[in-house]
């Protein structure tokens, strides 16, 4: 059994390449030549399917924004070979570049005579707030002295005010309101229980924030003056607020407060009560948006490895679902117009940008594919139900190879509260074109399949879902699609976690393992955390004094607490 501990994500490919020869057996074939042997430019054959960087090297988009007139689409992208801002003159579908620093955008506004952006700094995952001129060039930053710290989310006003969170000087983060137009920043909230994140804001000033205290466990109230009102009639009872639409009598936001999953609830701005407005059977409702011109809500939703759309109307209060031109929705945005603008992707498709119009049509805004590799060669995945030791339903997708090799792969996502879902993976689609079959399971503590299910792994990371996993390796075996001693586990973060731990307590069911940046030992891990992480990390693995016994049944070493 061969082992690769913690990689950089950035140099993965590298780490690929070497992880697929040093993997396989003797037996396997790289077009027909054994790969077990270092082959000569002379002996090697014309090669005429695609190589591994052919699937990295595709386009992606992290995010966009349209501005209301509907004549400038902005998006994050790294059509260039690196994220930079890019743009398109409506109806004109051809892009043109905004900026040339190679870094990657979380959040994007059009405003009235500048744009507002993130910036991370060479992937650092610290957004930073940026403005620069409609017509692109260098972002200059707003506050020099945040430099490092992290933008988590800004709400912008009809008055050119943008309300924004960040931990620049509160690791529990703050709230700020700049004015646009004359740069000025004031402090609007401090945060002191737990971290607070600006989520919509009205005319008068008053707004909605989140206080969060797990990844199970945010809450939300409305500050008007000094008046701090909660939004649910019990808010310290857990559970989860996602999203906020302000209107004028109403506030709009999906939870699933008192339920397992989300759905859309109102807050009466006059009365302050709380009324649930529709929910769906097992379906997490997310995002939401309100459509002035119809007097609808849109409301995103995540059912398992899929996304779908609904439109509320809130004149006959009826819920009708929108077909989509994609398995999984990363954002939406509907303008005064009316029409609909959309990011997704699918298994076998990559980012795009879709627009709907007033009529129902779809239209592609942006197209890109994968180089070299025709899109009726992408492998979709078969999405598998089977159960786990104790009788658990366990989703999972199956990628199966067109020519199976003999040997499978494991793929235990991170998170660990995350979900494997429908969307392109350029790792997948060549492994499994190679020959691979794999195997990625949505064990407990997976997103996207109620509150109860996503919270079995907090304090449990290395127990549960650990069984889950080997329960989807019996039904492979079971099914005749994997072998025995010839499977190869794989993850990043939380996945190379239960790689190594999979390792240590299965190795009968394994010939390789590949750790990509994995947690080796969770007490140093939960040591070196940084301070805004603190209050989850007690709720999500545990307090190592508080926890020892527990969490001496997931540790990878035996280390004593004094």
């Amino acid at each position: 059994m061969c082992l690769f501990f913690g990689c950089c994500p950035r140099s993965f490919s590298c780490l690929l390449l070497n992880s697929l020869f040093l993997l396989a057996s003797p037996l396997l074939k790289w077009n027909n030549i054994p790969i077990n042997c270092f082959i000569s430019k002379e002996e090697c054959p014309i090669r005429t399917s695609p190589e591994v960087e052919h699937y990295f090297h595709t386009i992606e988009i992290s995010t966009f924004h349209v501005n209301e007139s509907e004549d400038t689409l902005v998006f994050s992208t790294n059509l260039n070979g690196n994220y930079n801002l890019w743009a398109m003159d409506l109806p004109h579908l051809f892009p043109y570049p905004l900026t040339t620093i190679n870094q990657n955008s979380s959040l994007i506004h059009i405003g009235q005579d500048q744009i507002v952006a993130t910036f991370e700094v060479d992937g650092d995952e610290n957004y930073h707030l940026h403005y620069m001129s409609l017509s692109g060039g260098t972002p200059v930053p707003f506050h020099e002295e945040e430099s490092g710290s992290t933008c988590y989310h800004a709400y912008f006003t009809d008055n050119q005010e943008m309300y924004y969170s960040t931990n620049h000087e509160n690791p529990l983060m703050n709230i700020y309101k700049t004015d646009l137009q004359t740069g000025q920043t004031m402090l609007i909230q401090e945060g002191k229980e737990a971290p607070i994140v600006v989520a919509a804001v009205s005319a008068d000033g008053s707004y909605v924030f989140t206080e969060t205290y797990s990844n199970t466990y945010a809450t939300a109230f409305y500050q008007s003056g000094n008046k701090k009102i909660p939004m649910v009639p019990d808010p310290a009872s857990p559970h989860m607020i996602n999203d906020v639409l302000l209107t004028k009598d109403f506030v709009y936001f999906t939870t699933n407060y008192g339920e397992e999953f989300s759905y859309l609830a109102s807050f009466n701005l006059s009365t302050y009560e709380f009324h649930p407005v529709f929910t769906l059977e097992k379906e997490e409702c997310t995002s939401i948006q309100y459509c002035e011109k119809s007097n609808r809500i849109l409301v995103t939703t995540e059912k398992g490895v899929k996304d779908h759309l609904y439109e509320y109307d809130l004149s006959t209060l009826k819920v009708e679902r929108i077909s989509i031109p994609c398995d999984v929705i990363k954002k939406i945005k509907i303008t005064k117009k009316g029409n609909l603008f959309l990011l997704g992707l699918s298994a076998d498709r990559t980012d795009a940008i879709y627009k709907r119009d007033t009529s129902g049509e779809w239209t592609q805004m942006t197209n890109a594919k994968v180089l070299g590799v025709s899109e009726e060669s992408m492998i979709k995945p078969d999405i598998v139900h089977y159960e786990s030791s104790d009788g658990l339903e366990i989703e999972a997708l199956l990628f199966k190879p067109e020519k199976p090799n003999g040997y499978s792969i494991l793929w235990p996502h991170g998170g660990p509260q995350q979900t494997e879902r429908m969307k392109y993976r350029p790792l997948f689609q060549y492994l499994v074109q190679s020959g691979y079959t794999l195997l990625a399971p949505n064990f407990r503590g997976s997103k996207r399949y109620g509150a109860s299910f996503e919270k079995m792994v907090e304090q449990n990371w290395g127990d549960g879902p650990r069984y889950d996993c080997v329960a989807g390796l019996d039904w492979l075996i079971k099914e005749g699609i994997a072998e025995k001693g010839k499977i190869i586990a794989m993850g990043g973060s939380y996945g190379g976690y239960m790689s190594l731990l999979l390792a240590g307590r299965h190795p009968e069911y394994f010939c390789g393992i590949i750790d990509i940046f994995g947690i080796s030992n969770l007490l140093t891990f939960l040591q070196k955390a940084q301070a805004s992480w603190k209050p989850l990390m007690d709720q999500m693995v545990g307090n190592p004094k508080k926890t020892m016994t527990s969490l001496s049944g997931i540790l990878l070493l035996p280390i004593s607490i004094t």
